[in-house]
């Protein structure tokens, strides 16, 4: 009778231990299941990192409530940015000037870049608006409404690279993407740099940009042109002007002599340098004599786009 009764409580006993390591076990699988889960959430939850705050280039905080599916873009030089970042499926607004890339012309249009249309841009409920300094009106407007918005405006080429693609990128959740392009383009700077960067100021050409024929307008210090002619190896015949966009005579152009002639008047035919070398005492100009008289695209050296690096390479 005891002999049963032993053989009973062990049979209790060891069927109660296999219980309760049956429970932990299971307890155990649980919480690993329940962990993995959640860090898969994290991992593939794009919208994570949302709400985020940053400070766009005309030093105000913005706060991006979540990942921007629908974009406004109110200037040329941002809607090239946004395809550049693989952004372009979610813009649903440009201005009448953005024309670059082709798709760009099939998206409905708010407005001019001076003068945006505000019913239009809030009939459009975007996500995220990318403006400029010179919207600053319309800028004070979207943050009265509680729509994000970002000024872009760098004034230099590594403030196009670092700050203005890097902002557009963590804003629309494309950083990853804004590295890339940052990178790709930082490479093909350094590589126009290591051609240039050991001639002399006295060993470069000197370079007259014409930006508008009559009267004859140029690009002078604090222009992107005045930095990509430097960085091209050239020296700016109008680097030392007292603004950075001055109206030159053409008694001081002849004067000055220039080596290279380049011209982007938009309207132009880019195959007629005629109109530059026929003036009328020019003919003596280094340029004009030397056929050194040539277009470029006003688009990719006025524009603070990557295209910038086109012109630079140009």
């Amino acid at each position: 009778m005891r002999r049963g009764k032993v053989l009973k409580n062990r049979y209790l006993f060891i069927v109660t231990i296999v219980i309760f390591t049956l429970i932990t076990l299971a307890g155990g699988c649980g919480s690993s299941g329940k962990s993995d889960t959640v860090s898969d959430k994290n991992l593939n939850d794009e919208n994570s990192i949302y709400p985020i705050i940053l400070e766009d280039q005309m030093s105000r905080k913005v706060t991006i409530p979540k990942k921007p599916e629908r974009i406004i873009s109110l200037a040329p030089s941002n809607t090239e940015i946004l395809f550049c970042l693989g952004l372009g499926d979610k813009v649903v607004g440009v201005t009448n000037f953005c024309d670059y890339p082709e798709e760009v012309k099939a998206i409905q249009k708010i407005g001019d870049y001076s003068e945006p249309n505000m019913e239009q841009i809030i009939a459009l409920e975007p996500d995220l608006v990318l403006a400029t300094a010179f919207q600053e009106e319309q800028v004070k407007q979207m943050e009265k409404l509680n729509i994000p918005t970002l000024v872009i405006e760098p004034a230099t080429i590594d403030e196009m690279l670092d700050e203005s693609i890097y902002l557009v990128g963590k804003a629309a959740g494309a950083e990853e993407k804004a590295s890339e392009v940052r990178e790709s383009l930082k490479e093909r700077v350094s590589d126009v740099l290591s051609k240039t960067n050991n001639i002399s100021e006295s060993e470069r050409p000197i370079v007259f940009y014409e930006l508008y024929p009559s009267p004859i307008m140029t690009a002078g210090p604090g222009t992107f042109i005045d930095e990509i002619i430097w960085m091209a190896g050239g020296l700016n015949l109008a680097h030392d002007a007292e603004s950075s966009y001055p109206e030159y005579s053409q008694e001081m152009i002849i004067a000055k002599n220039p080596d290279i002639i380049l011209y982007s008047h938009h309207g132009t035919a880019k195959d007629n340098p005629e109109q530059i070398i026929n003036r009328p005492g020019w003919q003596n100009v280094k340029a004009i004599k030397n056929g050194k008289v040539f277009y470029i695209d006003g688009n990719i050296i006025q524009r603070t786009t990557p295209r910038l690096i086109d012109a630079l390479e140009q």
